[in-house]
């Protein structure tokens, strides 16, 4: 059974300034629009995950809460986790290995580069730098997770906010 893997970057966050800490900046309100944006897409696309997984900081939490306004998943299927935020590739990948079998459709919501560098490495392709709220489909065709690694999943789309109409 295929799987289908949804790598969103967060939305447009605010700059990083002295007095706040990384993890605490909130998005912009092109990033709100953004967030809505992304959600309306996969709302509009039939698309709904049965989980989603996401960074703790702010921006990334306040675009899965944007997104999902649009989709309402269930929050028992939205987890936040620390070891999402600032993590390599490698992270990244175990959390996606980590995921139950039984889900056919995860979205994880993280920051760059490692959404970027995850994208190119689970497909081959070369899909450059993923922009705020860029969405980077990947099919998985294994019936478990816990398959997923270097160059054996299918790259099938790149979607920024700005192709969206």
């Amino acid at each position: 059974m295929v799987k289908n893997l949804y790598l969103i970057r967060h939305a447009q966050a605010e700059e990083h300034t002295a007095d706040k800490k990384d993890v605490e900046r909130q998005l912009t309100s092109k990033g709100y629009q953004d967030a809505s944006k992304i959600g309306v897409w996969f709302k509009e696309k039939g698309i709904h995950p049965d989980i989603i997984v996401h960074s703790f900081s702010k921006r990334t939490t306040e675009t899965v809460e944007r997104l999902n306004e649009q989709l309402g998943v269930d929050p028992d299927h939205i987890e936040s986790s620390e070891e999402i935020y600032e993590a390599s590739a490698r992270i990244l990948l175990k959390v996606i290995t980590e995921i139950p079998a039984e889900m056919r459709s995860a979205f994880i919501v993280g920051h760059n580069p490692s959404i970027s560098y995850l994208s190119e490495y689970v497909t081959g392709a070369e899909i450059g730098h993923v922009q705020t709220a860029g969405i980077v489909h990947i099919q998985v065709p294994f019936t478990s997770w816990q398959e997923v690694s270097e160059k054996n999943c299918d790259f099938i789309d790149y979607i920024a906010p700005k192709d969206i109409s």
